[in-house]
C-alpha cells in the first residue's frame, strides 16, 4: 500500500474484529479506508471458477483474437443484448456475468426478470462447487454487528441480482469516479435507495499482470460532493487531488482476497494489460447505522 495515514483493517476476521469492534460503521464514517479480507476464499478454488467459466463460455481465457474481433460466445452476447449493451462495439474490453442495477435500473420490469435469469445461472454454476457468492455475504455477516445480511429485494420479494462477476481484457481503467445509486443515479423507486451508505466488495479471481505490476484499486481520502462534480466530468481530479493534498491508499490483492470500501469515496482501477484478464466477483451493499438489514446487490 501506499504510504498514507489513513489506515485499512486487514487480516483474517478475528483480527480485523480485535482490532475495531465495529468496522462497518467506521468504513461508513471514513476512519478506515477499506476492510481487507486475505485469503477469504482459496486460491485453487479461484483457479478453478475462472476455468469453469470458461469451459461454460463465459469468459475468454486471454485477450486474444476472439475478443479483438468480437467473437463473443453465445451467453455473452445474451447478456450484452439483455443489458442494452451493444457487443461488437468496438473496444468492448468487459464481460459481465450478472446483473447490473446501473445498467438496467431504468426498467423494472426489465432488471428484475434480468436478475431471475442471472439467479437460475449461479444456481446452476455453482450446484456442486465451492460459491464465492457465500464468502462474501459470510464474510459481510461476520462483521456486521448483528444486523442481518440479505440479498437485495423489493418489500414485494422481488430480488436483485446477488453478485455480478466482472472480466477485463485489454488494460480495462476505472478513471476516478463514485459510485450511489442515492447521489449518482437518483434510484429512488428501489428499495436500496434507503441506505445512508453504499459499500462495496470485491473478490480478487484473478489478476492481470505485466512486468510484475497488476491492476488494483486506489481509494482517495474525498468524498464525492456536488461541486466535485465538474472535475471528475473534466478529468481533473488528478490536479484536483495534487492542490488539496488528497491522500490515497491503494489496495494491492492476491486470488482470494476480499475487500470492502465505501463507494461514496473517490476509486479508481488503473489499467493493466497483461496476457490475463482481470477477473473479480463484485457485490454493492447498502449501510445504514439505524437499519437492522443490510442489502447486497449487484
Amino acid at each position: 500500500m501506499s504510504e498514507t495515514t489513513w489506515p485499512c483493517l486487514q487480516d483474517n476476521i478475528d483480527a480485523i474484529l480485535a482490532d475495531c469492534s465495529q468496522p462497518l460503521h467506521a468504513l461508513a464514517n471514513g476512519e478506515v479506508a477499506a476492510i481487507i479480507i486475505r485469503r477469504a476464499f482459496p486460491q485453487s478454488e479461484c483457479a478453478s471458477l475462472i476455468q469453469h467459466l470458461i469451459a461454460e463460455e463465459l469468459m475468454f481465457d486471454s485477450d486474444d483474437e476472439r475478443v479483438s474481433s468480437h467473437a463473443l460466445p453465445t451467453d455473452v452476447v445474451d447478456q450484452f443484448t439483455r443489458q442494452g449493451l451493444n457487443p461488437t462495439a468496438s473496444q468492448r474490453k468487459r464481460i459481465d456475468i450478472g446483473t447490473s442495477l446501473g445498467n438496467l435500473g431504468g426498467d423494472q420490469e426489465r432488471f428484475f426478470k434480468d436478475a431471475e435469469q442471472t439467479h437460475a445461472l449461479f444456481k446452476r454454476l455453482f450446484e456442486n462447487r465451492a460459491n464465492p457468492i457465500t464468502t462474501v455475504y459470510e464474510a459481510l455477516s461476520a462483521l456486521a454487528n448483528g444486523k442481518q445480511v440479505i440479498t437485495a429485494r423489493e418489500s414485494d420479494g422481488r430480488e436483485y441480482g446477488p453478485a455480478i462477476f466482472r472480466i477485463h481484457y485489454g488494460g480495462y481503467t476505472y478513471g476516478p469516479h463514485f459510485d450511489s445509486v442515492r447521489l449518482r443515479e437518483a434510484r429512488s423507486q428501489y428499495e436500496v435507495y434507503k441506505f445512508e451508505h453504499q459499500f462495496a466488495g470485491v473478490l480478487c479471481l484473478q489478476n492481470a499482470t505485466s512486468e510484475g505490476v497488476t491492476a488494483q484499486g486506489i481509494i482517495h481520502r474525498q468524498r464525492w460532493y456536488p461541486e466535485l462534480e465538474a472535475v471528475l466530468k473534466g478529468k481533473r481530479f488528478y490536479e484536483y487531488q495534487q492542490t488539496n493534498d488528497i491522500e490515497h491508499v491503494q489496495v494491492d490483492l492476491e486470488p482470494g482476497d476480499l475487500y470492502f470500501f465505501n463507494t461514496g469515496m473517490i476509486h479508481e482501477v488503473p489499467g493493466v494489460e497483461g496476457d490475463l484478464p482481470r477477473a473479480v466477483m463484485a457485490t454493492f451493499i447498502g449501510y445504514s447505522d439505524d437499519q437492522s438489514e443490510i442489502m447486497v446487490w449487484s
